[in-house]
């Protein structure tokens, strides 16, 4: 092989094309696929950072939201209770206020069963007399009749 000057040309021409080529072409690509490159993996830390954080805030949801039904079901409960000791303190009033009335009416029953009493006690001789007139054709006095044995029979 032989070294001659267009040789030698040849070489410097292809020495600067690789430059210029370098130059116009090749280092504007590569300065275009690094930015490319930053750029994609900026957005993939990105989006890992708001995956992590979409993941985190989806916990906290259910904690809250886990957190706010314990609560209701808290103040459910506790409302129930204050409302089934409500109907208790009603029923008990309402059961003491019947019981109270039914102890006033047996007593004004009984002072009135009393009084009856006490009126036919005073009668009783007068009845038996009218009894007797009605039963014997006549009146008569009857005698006998002492409080003892009325008691007896109009209280036992």
């Amino acid at each position: 092989m032989e070294f001659n000057g267009t040789f030698l040309a040849t070489i410097i021409t292809f020495i600067v094309f690789v430059f210029l080529m370098n130059k116009i072409l090749y280092a504007p690509v590569l300065d275009i696929i690094e930015k490319r490159k930053n750029f994609v993996d900026t957005n993939y830390k990105d989006a890992q950072n708001n995956n992590t954080r979409t993941e985190e805030l989806g916990r906290e949801k259910e904690e809250k939201l886990a957190g706010a039904k314990d609560d209701a079901r808290g103040k459910y409960i506790s409302i129930l209770d204050e409302f089934k000791n409500k109907k208790s303190d009603f029923i008990r009033e309402a059961q003491d206020s019947a019981q109270g009335e039914l102890d006033k009416a047996q007593a004004d029953l009984n002072n009135l069963s009393n009084e009856v009493k006490e009126g036919l006690k005073n009668r009783m001789s007068e009845l038996a007399a009218d009894i007797s007139e009605k039963i014997l054709g006549y009146r008569s006095d009857i005698n006998g009749f002492d409080n003892d044995t009325i008691d007896r029979v109009l209280y036992h």
